[in-house]
Order: structure tokens, then sequence, then C-alpha cells
């Protein structure tokens, strides 16, 4: 039965080889290589683990521990904080020390100018009149009829390149 079953065996089709005993043969006569080759195995290795290991999941390299998880890290930094922070002693604070807390989101006492009472009043009213002297005398400062400064540059980038050209002739004599 044991020869029955070794032929069986070796009768196997295999695929690239046909059958079972022409790849036990193809195998042990590549085997006899080996210690030849064995010399590349670290380098061969080291470079397939250089391709491959940025491939592999964060989560699997933690699970095995191959790799610290930042997660873990920060809640034992945490940790440390709550129980630091709960060894802290409250602060004892003066009296005017906390009425000075206590009234620090209220604001000053805020003293209406001229100018708030005219604005609020043309707000209620809706007559914002008494604002036109003040925005005619801005328009007055802010145009300057006559005055141009477009063309004061362009004289000045053309003095500018003057000076250039000057300075290259002299460099040339």
């Amino acid at each position: 039965m044991a020869a029955s079953l070794t032929r069986l065996i070796r009768t196997l089709p295999l695929p690239l080889f046909g059958s079972a005993a022409t790849a036990a043969s193809f195998t042990l006569a590549k085997s006899r290589a080996l210690p030849r080759l064995l010399g590349w195995a670290l380098p061969a290795g080291v470079g397939a683990l250089w391709f491959v290991w940025p491939a592999v999941d964060d989560e699997w390299k933690m699970s095995m521990g191959l790799k610290a998880d930042p997660e873990a890290a920060l809640k034992a930094v945490e940790e440390k904080e709550a129980k630091a922070a709960a060894k802290i002693a409250p602060v004892e604070l003066s009296s005017e020390a906390m009425e000075k807390v206590e009234s620090a989101y209220k604001a000053g006492e805020v003293v209406e100018s001229e100018a708030d009472k005219l604005m609020a009043k043309g707000a209620a009213t809706g007559d914002f009149t008494y604002l036109e002297s003040q925005w005619e005398e801005f328009n007055e400062k802010a145009i300057r009829p006559g005055e141009d400064d477009d063309e004061d540059d362009d004289d000045d980038d053309d003095e500018d390149d003057e000076e250039e050209e000057e300075e290259e002739e002299d460099d040339e004599e």
C-alpha cells in the first residue's frame, strides 16, 4: 500500500511541472545551490522589508509590539497631569482680589462725547445731515483736484531710467 501511495503522489499533476515527481526533482536540484546563495539572504530580506514595511498597517505593528501606541502615551501623560493637578491646593484670594475677579467682565463707565450724542440722535431720527460737512471735508482732502499721482510716478520712472542709461554710458567709457 505504501508503494501505491508513493506512486499516486508522484503522478499527481502539478502546474508548470507536469507531475509531483518532476517538481520534487527540480526542487532537490535547486536546493543544492542554496549554500552558495546564503550570503544574499540578509540583503534580500532587508531590501524586501524596505519596500514592504511602509505598507504594513500601523495597527498591526502596534498589536505585534513593534511600534509604540501614541494614544496610550497621550493617555499616560494626561493621567500624570491629572494626578499633578489633583495634588495642587486651591488658591486663597483676598476679598479685594475676589471682588476684582467677580467684576472683571463688567465694562467701565462710558462717557458719551458730543459726536456720540449727535450720532445717537441721528440714528434715532434717521437724519444724518450733520455729518455731511464732515463727509465733504474728507472728500476734499482725499481727492485734491488737479493733482495726479500716476503722472508723477511715470515721471519718476523716466528719470530713473535716464540715470541708469547715463551710468551705463559712464561704465563703458
